[in-house]
């Protein structure tokens, strides 16, 4: 866990970026040490099973960025066919530097939650409490997490009808499947660049 400390530093510099300006300093301290708790607790979770921090080659690197790139172009196919577009022509008006922020934010928070914390405990859980094999346990915390990651993503769509409820899951199940792969096969980097990319 000691080679992860830069994690840590990626997590605090995310949570801070991500406060409107000037932050409220509790509040900011508050979700700092939440970030903390949540990288700490993942990495230890994750190292009973061989998942956590694993830095990537640059080849390794590479691939994660063109599998988030290609992911996200999927992603964006897929938007209009959902009745989604609205997302599109917002992220359109977006500053290209406020946009790479809010991009840096949610590649390194959302990964840190959803699959450094959450991918970690269930595989602990389903291999520690339940005893699941190996594989079983890796693919179904994917899928939590990826159902987490999906109803994360529904709140200012809920008003919009099952159809559209019901795309919003697909399409952030679907990328929060690829980054979970990402994450057990080459560790939480290359999650977050993948991520990043997509």
């Amino acid at each position: 866990m000691n080679r992860a400390w830069w994690i840590y530093v990626l997590g605090v510099i995310a949570t801070f970026l991500s406060f409107p300006y000037p932050p409220n300093f509790l509040a900011l301290l508050a979700a700092e040490i939440v970030v903390i708790l949540l990288i700490w607790a993942g990495l230890w979770f994750g190292s009973k099973h061989g998942l956590g921090s694993s830095i990537p080659s640059l080849r390794r690197a590479a691939f994660s960025l063109v599998i988030g790139a290609l992911s996200g172009a999927v992603v964006l196919a897929l938007l209009p066919l959902g009745g989604l577009q609205s997302r599109i022509i917002k992220e359109a008006t977006i500053p290209v530097w406020k946009w790479l922020i809010i991009a840096f934010d949610s590649a390194t928070l959302e990964e840190i939650v959803f699959r450094l914390f959450i991918v970690s405990f269930v595989v602990w859980f389903l291999r520690r409490v339940v005893r699941a094999s190996g594989a079983p346990s890796i693919w179904i915390a994917i899928i939590i997490a990826a159902l987490l990651f999906g109803a994360a993503h529904l709140n200012r769509w809920l008003a919009s009808g099952p159809a559209v409820i019901t795309a919003v899951m697909i399409v952030n199940g679907a990328i929060a499947i690829v980054l979970g792969l990402l994450y057990v096969k080459w560790g939480i980097e290359a999650a977050i660049l993948g991520h990043f990319a997509g």
